[in-house]
């Protein structure tokens, strides 16, 4: 079982990592020209907000190719954590975004099984 959700994983991220390192990337520098806030280039918390960013738009560009309506709402959801675009929201919007990826990580990775399960006995 962990196998399957290693290569649901690394499939997802080599499918969609070109585009989502980009658009992870303007949405970092647009939310830091916005910002108000003065920061360094490179500190522990730019680096975590990267990663984070940069595997939900792998995860939100996996569902847009599979299913339009889904892919849209992951996208959408990923505007809901920074506090520069919705601050009278701020910090109260966050779960909705990573609950909707953990859930879809969880379909994708309950259909992979599935499809193993269904491989190994014959029906």
């Amino acid at each position: 079982m962990l196998f399957t959700i290693i290569e649901v994983f690394k499939n997802i991220i080599k499918n969609n990592s070109n585009q989502a390192l980009m658009i992870s990337i303007l949405l970092m520098f647009s939310i830091r020209i916005v910002s108000k806030e003065s920061s360094q280039l490179f500190s522990p918390i730019l680096v975590f907000s990267f990663i984070s960013y940069f595997l939900m738009f792998t995860i939100a560009l996996e569902a847009l190719k599979k299913n339009k309506i889904i892919g849209i709402y992951l996208l959408i959801t990923i505007f809901f954590i920074p506090p520069n675009i919705l601050p009278e929201y701020k910090g109260l919007l966050f779960p909705i975004t990573y609950l909707s990826h953990f859930t879809y990580i969880g379909y994708l990775i309950s259909l992979e099984l599935f499809k193993r399960w269904k491989k190994s006995h014959e029906l």
